[in-house]
């Protein structure tokens, strides 16, 4: 819950409208995501911070409950990690 997370520099990334489409050159992948994944990724690409901060970041934008809020980044936050497209911050 700690870990501060950042984009990883092997990922190219690319906004289209109000989604980003990630392209891995390790992995040799495209992913796209959906606007809240967007967003995520967006504040992921300014800073590092840990899940909890982005959670307190994301409540600020959206009409969210805390504990979804926290479901939902926590979850992709695991998912951009197993796919190495984001790194612990050093």
């Amino acid at each position: 819950m700690n870990t501060k997370w950042r984009v990883s520099p092997e990922v190219l990334s690319s906004k289209i409208d109000k989604e980003v489409i990630l392209m891995s050159i390790k992995a040799d992948s495209y992913f796209g995501l959906d606007p809240i994944g967007s967003h995520i990724w967006d504040l992921l690409s300014r800073q590092a911070a840990t899940v909890n901060e982005f959670v307190e970041l994301i409540k600020e934008e959206y009409e969210v409950d805390g504990e979804t809020c926290k479901k939902d980044v926590q979850s992709f936050i695991d998912d951009m990690s197993v796919k190495k497209l984001i790194l612990p911050a050093d």
